[in-house]
């Protein structure tokens, strides 16, 4: 397969990941938190003040962006160690990445008590799975073995 087609593969499988973690964001008490502080401190702006598109535009971009550096790692890795080998470490290693990132560069700047950033990066954390969940398993299906 091109390139070109695996990256823009590997982009939609990130953005189904994006969007199959909007379920887990509603069903829990925190919702859409972790967008709306993601695009705080993206757009530089207090957290009240952020709608919800541009929560949910940034939520939705960076999971295509996700998706697209999990294509970067492909085309890298997959001749070595295999395509389902590549996609498990690199959905892995893309997961945990977004977890921390979240959880420990952007979540501690939101302004919230303890409690409070305690109960968004467990609703977090639990979202960042199913994303990396649901990518690895797009991508899989998508690319041909």
């Amino acid at each position: 397969m091109p390139a070109v087609d695996t990256l823009l593969v590997c982009a939609l499988a990130g953005l189904v990941g994006a969007l199959a973690m909007d379920l887990p964001m509603f069903l829990m008490p925190e919702g859409f938190t972790p967008a709306y502080v993601a695009a705080s401190k993206l757009l530089r702006k207090p957290i009240d003040d952020v709608s919800q598109v541009a929560a949910q535009a940034v939520h939705h971009v960076t999971g295509v962006l996700g998706g697209a550096g999990l294509g970067v790692a492909i085309l890298v890795l997959e001749p070595r160690l295999g395509l389902w080998s590549t996609v498990i470490l690199a959905t892995t290693v893309l997961t945990v990445f977004i977890i921390n990132v979240f959880g420990f560069l952007v979540l501690p700047r939101a302004g919230f008590d303890a409690d409070r950033r305690e109960a968004v990066f467990q609703q977090w954390l639990f979202s960042a799975v199913v994303y990396g969940v649901v990518v690895a398993a797009v991508t899989l299906s998508l690319l041909p073995v």
